[in-house]
């Protein structure tokens, strides 16, 4: 866990909604286009029971709170982590409730909630799928196989303390081993990726990054790309390009990122920096593409970005972020690029963290 992300959703409080764009609970007009809705896996706030998945139908410019609590009359949870759409159903990994919501697709109405047996490795993070199975990270230590079937789980296996997002590459499973919980002596366990074979499903390698990687992401080559957020004293967050050979090179400074096709999007914004970096890599070459590959007007531009995505059916850009710089108190919103200028904004709930097309 990051101590001072864990102290900034601490401070986290639900607000009512305020509209920007049009703005409703839940009505037909949603329901008629849902092929098109996007979704938006808001965090909440810690201990708050405020996690939510807000909707976006960008064919109108409409943006809906709490969709989740719409269909299933009850909230999500604590502390959303992941999301993601596999074989006709939406996984959502809530950490703080330590569940796995398994929902329909479509109307987001509750298939089951998986959660861990008492006293096993819990805490779910991150979220990947491959061949029928859903793969989640625990924090617990742990990286642990679900059967999309059964929708129970299958098999887990140790990967090292605090593991925090995945991807699958070339075969296998990459996990980012943070060591978040022991920050006060500086990760010292917290140094690298864990490679999960996914016919074995042991660990046939450890990748050595920098210290407390977070953020995965791949490309279509295999390509395995890791965020490590560092110390936050003297070592920046820096995104590293890891080969299929396991070499690992640095890219740059970044905080988020996202892959689409061949290009890496990062944004670094690291707590209290000055200004915010838009850079985007090849993913190939590792070579620069824009220094700034969004831009825009003070308005326009997000103030405190939490993730950056890429809607696949246009290309156009997506950013989540809070209301404005250190104010982690609002509902935030998702803001809309195309080819690199402002578009549009959309509302969201309290810290816009993954986005699903």
């Amino acid at each position: 866990m990051d101590f001072k992300r864990s102290f900034r959703a601490m401070a986290l409080l639900m607000l009512g909604m305020v509209s920007f764009t049009a703005c409703d609970d839940e009505d037909d007009d949603l329901k008629k286009s849902s092929n098109k809705v996007i979704y938006v896996l808001n965090e909440g706030s810690w201990n708050n029971n405020n996690a939510s998945v807000s909707a976006i139908d960008p064919t109108d410019g409409s943006s809906y709170y709490y969709q989740f609590a719409a269909a299933n009359g009850r909230n999500l949870g604590d502390t959303g982590q992941d999301i993601l759409r596999y074989g006709g159903k939406i996984y959502i990994a809530v950490s703080g409730s330590n569940t796995i919501e398994v929902v329909d697709g479509n109307s987001l109405t509750s298939i089951k909630t998986i959660k861990p047996e008492s006293g096993k490795p819990g805490n779910p993070r991150g979220l990947a799928a491959s061949d029928g199975k859903i793969y989640v990270s625990l924090y617990d230590g742990y990286v642990a196989k679900i059967d999309t079937t059964s929708l129970a789980f299958e098999d887990s296996i140790a990967v090292g303390p605090n593991p925090e997002e995945i991807t699958i590459a070339n075969g296998c499973l990459y996990v980012a081993i943070s060591d978040g919980l022991n920050s006060g002596n500086g990760y010292p366990n917290g140094k690298y990726v864990s490679k999960i074979g996914l016919d074995s499903f042991k660990v046939a390698s450890k990748i050595d990054v920098i210290v407390n990687p977070n953020k995965m992401a791949s490309d279509k080559s295999g390509n395995v790309f890791v965020i490590s957020w560092g110390n936050y004293i003297d070592i920046p967050s820096t995104v590293q390009k890891i080969d299929k050979n396991d070499n690992v090179s640095v890219l740059g400074k970044a905080t988020y990122m996202t892959c689409y096709e061949n290009t890496l999007y990062t944004i670094n914004a690291p707590f209290g920096a000055p200004s915010i970096e838009y850079v985007s890599y090849n993913t190939i070459s590792g070579s620069v593409e824009s220094s700034s590959f969004i831009s825009g007007t003070a308005d326009e531009m997000p103030s405190n970005p939490t993730c950056v995505s890429v809607n696949p059916k246009n290309g156009n850009i997506m950013v989540g972020s809070y209301l404005a710089a250190n104010d982690y108190l609002s509902n935030g919103y998702v803001y809309e690029f195309v080819d690199g200028s402002f578009k549009t904004r959309y509302n969201a709930g309290v810290g816009p963290r993954k986005i699903l097309y």
